[in-house]
């Protein structure tokens, strides 16, 4: 089994060979020998693509992280463990951290409205589609681009696969009450402060503060 650190195949890369499977109409890569190989030897052009893609996910409210928390994550989630102030180490809270972040990930999966993620990709879709396309943004001033919505969810979807969710960068009411309620059932595991809704929201900011660099757009 892989440590939870190797994940990085790169979200960035992930996003980026995405673009080469569609623009390369690779159906199966299991199956499509030739189209596995386009893809990987042709995915770093579309290294630009898939970085404005996560930019514009930043710009709209969302950020990409890892569908499990990483050990920094969880290590900068709470201040005061990390610097050694309170009775619990980082160890002796990080199930009730990944009861956090997982009560929250799931309840962002049952409420979201992907509509604006999809628009994202799928704008990007159609100016990778046309590359001439990017020297002039009004062209997508129409819906037009909605006709790539079905790729951007096959998109959406592999990404997910792959260990990776876009999230909001501030936590949805639905989310604060999940991770509330879910921490309040988890007793063994609770903090001594218990099922706060400002602390749960404060682990969350810093969970997705210090995701992985290979979420980002660019590296800080």
């Amino acid at each position: 089994m892989r440590r939870r650190e190797e994940v990085n195949v790169g979200a960035i890369e992930l996003f980026a060979k995405e673009f080469t499977r569609f623009l390369n109409r690779v159906e199966n890569q299991s199956s499509d020998v030739l189209g596995s190989f386009l893809i990987e030897s042709e995915w770093e052009r579309y290294l630009d693509d898939a970085k404005a893609i996560v930019q514009s996910f930043e710009t709209a409210g969302y950020v990409l992280s890892p569908i499990e928390p990483t050990e920094a994550m969880i290590a900068k989630a709470d201040p005061d463990v990390a610097a050694g102030k309170t009775m619990l180490n980082a160890r002796g809270i990080k199930p009730y951290l990944n009861t956090i972040y997982r009560g929250m990930m799931h309840s962002w999966i049952q409420s979201r409205d992907v509509q604006l993620i999809l628009d994202i990709i799928s704008m990007a879709l159609a100016r990778a589609s046309d590359p001439a396309a990017k020297r002039n943004p009004a062209a997508f001033v129409d819906s037009s681009f909605r006709r790539y919505a079905k790729n951007s969810m096959d998109i959406l979807n592999d990404v997910e696969k792959a260990g990776f969710m876009v999230l909001p960068d501030e936590p949805t009411p639905h989310m604060l009450s999940s991770a509330v309620r879910m921490t309040a059932d988890n007793r063994d595991n609770a903090k001594a402060i218990g099922a706060d809704p400002k602390y749960i929201k404060t682990v969350y900011e810093n969970m997705i503060k210090f995701r992985p660099d290979y979420c980002r757009p660019a590296k800080n």
